[in-house]
């Protein structure tokens, strides 16, 4: 007899680690499913910041002739605007805006991959290629001699191509778990 309740025990305990484990597994996909929207939401914000900072490099300068973009090679230091003080204050405050939310997605972003990895969810190759799409969308702004017009353009393409990427994730993500 005390044999068989050894037995029920194990089951008992069994059981109760295999739903220890389920319910760990689904606390990681309910954090990467918000990981992942506050992502597309902070690419968003990212994308209307940055469209406000291509307006004010052209509208906030003092010079009666706002300097077009595309005559502006994109390399540091090149744009020097002279602002207004009201164009300077927009400036300012558009910069630190998008170092808040570009600090905020680096964060997301780590513990989205704490997540994953914990998780381990099976992506795919066509997600995995988007993924090497966009490092080298990003990586070809970099290395290429663009103007800054063809720098915001590239901007938002490869923010367009983000959202999506992230869509993408968060749906697989959905259809595994």
């Amino acid at each position: 007899m005390g044999s068989v309740a050894s037995i029920v025990s194990y089951i008992e305990f069994k059981r109760d680690q295999r739903q220890r484990a389920n319910d760990d597994r689904n606390g990681l996909v309910r954090e990467s499913r918000d990981l992942l929207m506050t992502l597309e939401v902070d690419t968003m914000q990212i994308e209307a910041s940055l469209r406000k900072l291509e307006l004010i490099l052209v509208e906030g300068s003092t010079s009666q002739r706002p300097r077009s973009l595309a005559e502006i090679p994109l390399r540091f230091g090149t744009c020097r605007p002279i602002f207004t003080i009201y164009g300077y204050r927009q400036y300012d405050e558009i910069l630190s805006e998008l170092n808040s939310l570009v600090g905020r997605s680096l964060e997301s972003t780590s513990k989205l991959l704490q997540r994953l990895y914990n998780l381990d969810p099976f992506l795919g190759r066509e997600i995995a290629d988007r993924l090497i799409e966009l490092q080298s969308r990003l990586n070809r702004m970099l290395h290429e001699e663009v103007s800054y017009e063809d720098g915001f353009k590239i901007y938002y393409e490869v923010i367009g191509f983000t959202k999506a990427v992230l869509r993408d994730i968060r749906v697989q993500i959905d259809r595994q778990f």
